[in-house]
C-alpha cells in the first residue's frame, strides 16, 4: 500500500509541475504577444489590412473616371496620397531602425 501512495503522490508532483510549466510558458506567450500588438509594425498592418479590406467592400463596385495622368488633378491627387502615407512609413521606418539588427540610419564609424 505505501509504494502505491508514492507513486500517486509522485504523479500528483509531476502534474503540478507541468500545470506550472504551462502556466509559465502561457504568461510569456501573452507579454509576448502585448510587446508584439504596441509595435508600430502591426499597428501599420492592420491599417493596411483595414483600408485594403474596406477598399475591397466599398471601392470596386464603382466605375470611376480615368484621370488623365497630364491634369492638374492627377499632381493632386498623388500629393495627397503621399501625405496620407508619409506618416506610416515614417513609423516604419524608425521602427526598423530601433531593432538592434537593423543597419537602417547608422553610419560605420
Amino acid at each position: 500500500m505505501n509504494r502505491r501512495s508514492d507513486s500517486v503522490g509522485l504523479a500528483e508532483q509531476r502534474v503540478a509541475e507541468a500545470r506550472n510549466a504551462a502556466l509559465a510558458e502561457y504568461r510569456a506567450a501573452r507579454e509576448k504577444l502585448h510587446r508584439r500588438m504596441g509595435s508600430p509594425l502591426f499597428i501599420g498592418g492592420v491599417l493596411i489590412g483595414g483600408v485594403a479590406l474596406v477598399y475591397l467592400a466599398l471601392g470596386r463596385g464603382k466605375p470611376r473616371r480615368v484621370v488623365d495622368p497630364g491634369s492638374p488633378r492627377a499632381w493632386s491627387q498623388a500629393v495627397k496620397a503621399v501625405q496620407v502615407l508619409l506618416p506610416l512609413l515614417l513609423a516604419l521606418g524608425s521602427a526598423a531602425a530601433r531593432r538592434p539588427d537593423a543597419k537602417v540610419g547608422r553610419t560605420a564609424r
